[in-house]
């Protein structure tokens, strides 16, 4: 799971180790669990050194032994230090798991101040998105610089706290969680100083004080077009629209209940009702939104896919595991918890790893999809990608252009279409933090194994800061048009 938003769902999806933040831990522990750390990601992750080679990697762990041994850490500081190693990987799926839990200590404190500004960053320009009200400061202003440090320096800053593959994808992970990665990297100041590019070209300096977090929740922000939930519906005549949604339950009570089997059956109704009203209204073709989609399940995106594809399909030309200890026991910890019941495809893996040597690499057989029995969609297919379409949603998109099913519209992704993923974790022994590590190696369709976000067919002019409705929207639909002449 990325780290989006966090102020939506605080407290939600934090893994909390049992001592508090502020508990000082022994240099020996540190130590010891960094050893740990390090000694587990080289045995379990896929190949932790396909971006950043051994040498250097290991200058990092002696930077990280120097900053340990020179005094007791807290349970906060070592998250902090623990992460910023991790991310040194540049996979956006090694980390420490959870938020660091001394932000929770912070918050606790209803006066505690946090970065006053959201923004985003479009090449290069970073764009207020969201600002208070009584601010001299408005949505849509750049900023410039910040306590005196150019852009390029404080946004590194900022990103060696966040596992990603590239700096637009740390980017991306970072829209609406600004303050929380403000809090990590600057502490807590009174103010900040901040250079500001108005709309009409002044420049400014100013002096913004830190915020308080119900304020954070209160502030006035950019126009934006509202993609969140599933729609289906005719956008003309001929043009038909699936906004299909995360492809898991969004109202269950737990993350193991958003893909039961009834989540999965309720979703192919709605599918399979989508596809029956455009086949009925003659839609020619389909603009299928996956925009702003954080992914999920191929079990929920495959009933997708089966309506328009026109041969057996899957999502991955090859995906390969390695394996280790560390992912033996986190896939026999899932049996345990089923309890007797239906292990599924854990107990498939634990089949597969059966025998095999630690560090071995095998493949893991992918079945293909068939496309459905009777009616299916025919007319074209345009999938709308964004640099907000993650995970499942990235791999859907891929998949619908490694098989030509269709053509991939919009901007380039930030997630990556042939990924480390597959995560699995293992636990540091001293503090009880939780690490997180691709055990996976999953190739798109096409066979392509470079790391790489998904690069659409053609090209919609982004979204401009204040834009009124779906301006991409409407350039789909004006590019769909063109193509249907």
């Amino acid at each position: 799971m990325i780290l989006r938003s966090l102020f939506a769902g605080l407290l939600a999806s934090v893994l909390l180790p049992a001592c508090q933040a502020q508990d000082l831990i022994p240099i020996e522990d540190a130590l010891a669990d960094a050893h740990v750390l390090y000694t587990g990601l080289q045995e379990a992750h896929y190949d932790l050194f396909a971006a950043t080679p051994k040498p250097v990697y290991d200058q990092y762990y002696r930077e990280l032994q120097n900053e340990l041994v020179s005094a007791p850490r807290s349970l906060s500081q070592l998250h902090l230090a623990f992460q910023r190693f991790a991310a040194h990987a540049h996979f956006a799926h090694t980390r420490i798991e959870g938020l660091n839990p001394g932000f929770f200590e912070y918050l606790a404190d209803e006066n505690a101040g946090l970065f006053p500004l959201s923004f985003e960053v479009r090449e290069g320009e970073v764009i207020i998105t969201q600002a208070p009200a009584d601010f001299p400061v408005r949505p849509g202003d750049r900023i410039v610089s910040l306590n005196g440090a150019a852009n390029s320096d404080w946004l590194t800053r900022l990103t060696r706290n966040i596992p990603a593959e590239t700096a637009p994808f740390a980017y991306a992970q970072m829209e609406g969680s600004e303050a929380y990665f403000f809090w990590l990297e600057y502490g807590a100041p009174d103010q900040f100083t901040v250079g500001i590019e108005t709309a009409d070209g002044q420049m400014h300096e100013l002096e913004l004080p830190a915020i308080t977090y119900d304020a954070l929740m209160n502030r006035e922000g950019l126009a934006r077009h509202d993609l969140s939930g599933r729609e289906a519906r005719m956008l003309t005549d001929e043009i038909a629209y699936l906004r299909p949604g995360p492809f898991y339950d969004t109202e269950a009570q737990s993350a193991e209940a958003a893909y039961l089997p009834e989540a999965v059956a309720a979703f192919s109704d709605f599918v399979d009702a989508s596809f029956e009203t455009f086949i009925e209204a003659g839609a020619y073709a389909l603009i299928l939104d996956l925009r702003n989609n954080p992914g999920g399940s191929n079990a929920f995106s495959d009933l997708v896919m089966s309506w328009i594809a026109d041969r057996p399909f899957r999502f991955t030309s090859d995906f390969r595991i390695r394996i280790s200890e560390q992912s033996i026991a986190s896939n026999q910890a899932r049996i345990d918890a089923a309890q007797g019941g239906d292990a599924g495809m854990s107990q498939t893996l634990a089949d597969l790893y059966d025998g095999v040597p630690m560090g071995e690499t095998v493949s893991f057989e992918i079945e293909y999809v068939h496309p459905r029995a009777g009616q299916r969609f025919e007319g074209r297919v345009y999938a709308l990608v964004n640099r907000q379409s993650y995970s499942n949603a990235v791999v859907m998109g891929a998949t619908i252009q490694d098989y030509g099913f269709g053509d991939v519209i919009g901007e380039a992704t930030t997630d990556m279409a042939t990924t480390y993923g597959a995560m699995e974790q293992f636990t540091l022994p001293r503090t009880g933090l939780v690490v997180g590590y691709p055990k996976a190696l999953i190739i798109r369709p096409s066979g392509d194994e470079r790391a790489a976000p998904l690069t659409p067919d053609v090209r919609l002019p982004a979204p401009q800061p204040g834009d009124e409705g779906d301006s991409v929207l409407d350039a789909a639909i004006a590019h769909v048009e063109r193509a249907l002449r």
